[in-house]
């Protein structure tokens, strides 16, 4: 839980912990489910309480995410209706593999272009700005 409140991405980790369990593909959802509600109500209350803004939510997003969010469960239900056991997990593998993969990919760019920013001038000698 302690990963869940204060990275805010564990999802992958999750995954890859209820993939490696006994599990079949609606368990694994459910108890995922499941975390992620307690988690959002922990992080709902622990920040909720350090920020003063957290009463000032525009009730047009709040409408767009309750309705994105049952558009999307509504959908997701079929798909996991129509796969079987090892769908779903040779599925869950690469899209975590996927997200993985671009994270690393992407923080090795961030990396680099700093790295580049960061390079002393070779005929100035002092730092790239």
């Amino acid at each position: 839980m302690g990963l869940m409140l204060m990275t805010g991405v564990s999802g992958p980790l999750m995954d890859t912990f209820f993939l490696g369990g006994n599990f079949g593909r609606r368990e694994v959802v459910a108890t995922k489910a499941t975390c992620q509600v307690a988690s959002h109500f922990v992080k709902l209350i622990y920040f909720g309480g350090i920020i003063d803004q957290a009463a000032t939510l525009d009730p047009v997003l709040a409408a767009v995410a309750v309705a994105a969010s049952m558009l999307g469960t509504t959908l997701a239900r079929r798909i996991l209706e129509a796969m079987s056991d090892a769908q779903f997990r040779t599925w869950a593998n690469r899209l975590i593999t996927t997200v993985a993969c671009y994270y690393i990919l992407y923080g090795s760019w961030l990396l680099l272009a700093r790295a580049v920013r960061l390079r002393p001038d070779v005929r100035g000698g002092g730092a790239m700005a």
